[in-house]
């Protein structure tokens, strides 16, 4: 049977690509079954990859639930890994009992960092505005100052000890570490590293949470 033409129904030849009573085109495109949908389910396009995605508002709230207590524990008490791992932990707990879903341990580590990175951020804020405090408005500010020269200068012993000919080659570098912008650096590097840690144990803390509360079911996990 001879194809017709989709727009005025005449007869045409197979090799024809285009009708000649109108002038159509015949060409047809195949659907490809294996091209995705634009209306496929969100949940099935972020799972193509083998890892479920993470709802991030959800992941924050619960980040800032967690991240208020941590960075206040972390600058009353000094920093302690314990705390820091267990809020972590609690964060990717919080945030599977608010989504009623299954984190694994890359997400856990995801939403550990977060919480550390806020908590970090919250426990500086709290160490500079009470340094503040009792600089401005206490006029305590001597004991702080005598503890940061007092590192200073174990800082500059050590260097002397264990190279004195560098220590007598560069004496500004020596000098530097007792001066105010010594002080200044000294202050800076340790809030730094306090921060750096605390983001490392929550986000360790979080991967923990992924693994540990992550159903041992197969079926439920891959439903």
């Amino acid at each position: 049977m001879d194809p017709i033409c989709h727009r005025c129904s005449a007869s045409l030849v197979s090799s024809e690509i285009f009708c000649p009573h109108c002038g159509a085109p015949q060409l047809k495109v195949e659907p490809d079954d294996e091209t995705e949908s634009p209306h496929a389910p969100t949940k099935q396009r972020s799972q193509s990859h083998g890892h479920p995605s993470i709802l991030w508002q959800k992941a924050i709230r619960a980040a800032l639930i967690l991240a208020l207590p941590v960075g206040l524990l972390s600058s009353l008490l000094n920093f302690s890994s314990l705390w820091v791992l267990a809020g972590g932990f609690a964060t990717v707990a919080l945030y599977r009992r608010h989504t009623a879903s299954e984190p694994d341990t890359r997400m856990g580590w995801r939403i550990g960092g977060v919480v550390g990175l806020l908590a970090a951020f919250l426990s500086t804020a709290f160490d500079g505005l009470t340094m503040l405090f009792q600089r401005h408005v206490l006029h305590n500010g001597g004991p702080v100052d005598q503890r940061i020269h007092e590192i200073a200068q174990q800082m500059v012993n050590q260097l002397v000890q264990q190279n004195p000919q560098a220590a007598a080659q560069l004496p500004w570098f020596v000098h530097f570490w007792v001066s105010p912008d010594g002080a200044a650096a000294i202050v800076l590097m340790a809030s730094a590293s306090t921060a750096f840690g605390m983001i490392l144990f929550s986000a360790a803390g979080g991967a923990l949470g992924g693994r540990f509360l992550t159903s041992r079911n197969p079926a439920h996990r891959s439903s």
